[in-house]
């Protein structure tokens, strides 16, 4: 089996049962390869304004989760990450009743940090809403999400 499969693999079982976050989110692992990711969410009345647009924050997080499925994608491990930081661009307003859908790459990253550069899109628009870039510290003090034995953490 392909690399690129077993690290979509992984993170589909990692995100789709370890975190309660991302199952009330409906985020969805929609490619892993070459040290990019991308990832979905769909709309949900629970998570929308007055408008019926998802609420900003909930494009944040997906574009945060994505960012590090493409640095676990670049490092070809799930070592601890976290983020440092984290720009979000809103270039538009997300439309009402639409679903979100976010693009990362890792740029590049040395011993200690992995820098980030992504988009976020409304499912099935060409146009992003925005951007993303950031940095993130790799092999933090935070459990490994590789590890079978999570009673350590």
């Amino acid at each position: 089996m392909k690399p690129e499969l077993d690290q979509a693999a992984m993170a589909k079982a990692f995100f789709g049962s370890q975190h309660p976050l991302f199952n009330a989110f409906g985020i969805d692992v929609v490619a892993v390869v070459d040290a990019r990711a991308e990832m979905t969410m769909p709309f949900s009345e629970t998570l929308a304004d007055g408008h019926r647009a998802l609420h900003r924050g909930t494009l944040v997080t997906l574009l945060d989760t994505t960012c590090g499925l493409a640095i676990f994608s670049a490092l070809r491990s799930l070592r601890p990450i976290a983020t440092i930081d984290l720009r979000v661009d809103y270039l538009r307003a997300i439309p009402a009743g639409s679903g979100l859908r976010a693009v990362v790459e890792c740029i590049g990253w040395t011993d200690s940090v992995a820098f980030v550069s992504g988009r976020g899109y409304a499912v099935g628009d060409k146009m992003p809403l925005a951007t993303v870039t950031g940095s993130f510290a790799i092999d933090t003090l935070g459990p490994a999400f590789d590890t079978t034995d999570r009673s350590a953490a």
